[in-house]
């Protein structure tokens, strides 16, 4: 992320009071039916900036991991936004600003990846005896180092002149008096005409993995993790709309999000062995007994992992029916 040259580095604490304002009296983006589609993603950017900014002290305060897994979240909405509204602006703008929030998401994410394989370690060693808690307290405190370093880095980044010229250029292009930016050639259209193609488009791209995952793509997790992001998109893109789906919206979500939680599950899961192993590999001789338990701490990752695999069609069947397709063309076709 280069510092703007332009836009002058604000006080963080300015654009942190304004999001936790916004927030206070706004519980959604409130898109409409008739919304100019650059004034809809204006909505969804503009709310889903605030979430992420209102989470900026508690990253710093850093006492709490779930600031920076929520400020990630949001980062990531962001990022999603521009991707499905990004067409209705400026081009340039779009294309910095997805560049920049690359940068803020990896950096939460290289601290959020360390709580969640803490987290699966800690649930791994909660009914073990002593003496395998101990076995296995190295890698615990390897993780706990790693995750200590990235935080310390992250927080040092948001505190940051070039985080906080970032920040300010968010807030003045989504300015009420901003929206002069919209593209109006070709015709940027309104919520009700360019939604229905983005949903289904998205809902396309997660459909086509039925083919891939037949026979070895069901258990390939290269291919489950593209399907985790393709999935991704979909949540997001009905998520931003959420107000003009109508009373089929949980309906049409929740399936994508059992989906994401489990893949996510399992990603996380097959990372946490590999990354046992690596370390594993990396410490060169240990004692017999740390050896074990790290042998079994990765067998039973592993086993999850084949659960989920097992399981994989109890969250993948509902979403690629005709039932749901039924009811995501009655959904859009309210627009």
């Amino acid at each position: 992320m280069e510092e703007n040259p332009v836009i002058e580095a604000v006080p963080l604490a300015d654009p942190v009071t304004r999001a936790v304002d916004l927030l206070a009296t706004t519980r959604s983006p409130g898109v409409q039916d008739d919304d100019p589609w650059p004034e809809a993603g204006w909505k969804v950017l503009r709310f889903h900036l605030a979430r992420m900014l209102s989470r900026v002290p508690g990253v710093i305060a850093a006492v709490d991991p779930e600031e920076v897994h929520a400020m990630r979240v949001a980062s990531r909405r962001v990022r999603a936004a521009w991707r499905v509204f990004g067409d209705g602006f400026e081009r340039g703008a779009a294309r910095r600003n997805r560049r920049d929030l690359r940068e803020v998401g990896g950096r939460l994410g290289s601290v959020r990846d360390l709580d969640v394989l803490l987290g699966i370690l800690d649930a791994y060693l909660t009914p073990r005896s002593p003496r395998a808690r101990a076995a296995l307290l190295p890698l615990w405190n390897a993780w706990v180092a790693e995750r200590q370093a990235h935080q310390e880095l992250l927080v040092e980044f948001v505190s940051s002149p070039v985080f906080m010229a970032f920040v300010g250029e968010c807030e003045a292009f989504l300015s009420a008096d901003r929206l002069d930016t919209a593209v109006e050639r070709p015709p940027a259209g309104r919520v009700r005409t360019r939604m229905p193609a983005r949903a289904w488009a998205a809902y396309g791209d997660v459909w086509a993995f039925d083919e891939r995952l037949e026979g070895a793509g069901g258990t390939d997790l290269a291919v489950l993790h593209q399907l985790r992001i393709a999935g991704k998109w979909l949540r997001y893109t009905l998520e931003f709309t959420r107000e003009t789906l109508g009373g089929d919206a949980a309906l049409l979500i929740e399936p994508i999000v059992a989906l994401q939680d489990h893949l996510g599950d399992q990603h996380d899961l097959h990372v946490a062995a590999m990354r046992g192993r690596e370390f594993a590999a990396a410490a060169g001789t240990v004692p017999r007994r740390e050896a074990a338990e790290l042998d079994r701490l990765v067998r039973h990752l592993e086993e999850r992992v084949d659960r989920h695999h097992r399981r994989f069609d109890r969250v993948w069947q509902p979403i690629v029916t005709p039932r749901y397709r039924a009811r995501l063309g009655r959904a859009l076709n309210r627009h």
